[in-house]
């Protein structure tokens, strides 16, 4: 049976601090300048983004301090996951969607337990939990750049997945927007796309890299 790739869906304490001494490694092994660091990823990719960008920000013991981070479609609350994919598994839709749904469930569980009665595991690791509004992982990225993507395409979702708004990565992105800027996060962009979304292969898919707007991303890298 092929093992199923892990995502890495949020960063325990020990792999934050690996990977900040990696990065850091790599700017001081090849002397790059650290006046204009900025972090992003599409996916979990993004949420790896925020806790990294935001553990570096908080920590003495590190050189490296991102001016700016973005994401791209990223699925941001872990208890918005799990809900998800119970509705998933239990319309039985998509066999993609299934499957998938299954391994968050599995995965989850096995890490935190059931979000019903363990929310506080859930809000400790994930990027944000709207269920209490929980943004403590990013507290440290108050004032630097903050950019997050996403294409809220409700019809692809419902026609291809049988998915409701509720349930897209978009949805919890606009609430995670409207949360910081309501806790004073006054350099955050909420970016929702349209008709952006395709795969490599021309194939139309609202979760792709190619929602971001890649002149536009280095304009906004560029401009202090």
């Amino acid at each position: 049976k092929k093992k199923k790739k892990k995502k890495k869906l949020w960063l325990e304490e020990d792999e934050k601090q690996k990977l900040a001494e990696q990065l850091q490694n790599i700017f001081l092994d090849y002397k790059l300048p650290k006046d204009a660091i900025y972090i992003g990823g599409f996916s979990s990719g993004g949420n790896v983004s925020l806790l990294i960008s935001s553990f570096l920000i908080e920590s003495n013991n590190f050189l490296i301090k991102p001016s700016g981070v973005f994401i791209a479609d990223s699925p941001i609350d872990l208890i918005g996951l799990y809900r998800s994919s119970e509705k998933n598994i239990k319309r039985n839709f998509s066999e993609v969607s299934v499957t998938e749904s299954n391994w968050i469930i599995e995965h989850l569980e096995e890490n935190f337990g059931n979000p019903t009665k363990n929310i506080v595991n859930y809000e400790n690791s994930a990027v944000f939990t709207s269920q209490t509004n929980a943004i403590n992982n990013l507290k440290s990225l108050k004032n630097i750049k903050i950019r997050l993507y996403t294409e809220p395409d409700t019809i692809w979702w419902r026609e291809n997945r049988m998915e409701d708004y509720d349930q897209t990565n978009a949805y919890y992105i606009k609430r995670l927007s409207e949360t910081l800027e309501k806790s004073g996060f006054d350099k955050v962009e909420y970016i929702p796309t349209e008709n952006m979304g395709f795969r490599a292969n021309g194939e139309r898919h609202p979760h792709s890299w190619s929602i971001v707007d890649k002149n536009d991303l280095m304009n906004w890298i560029l401009t202090k």
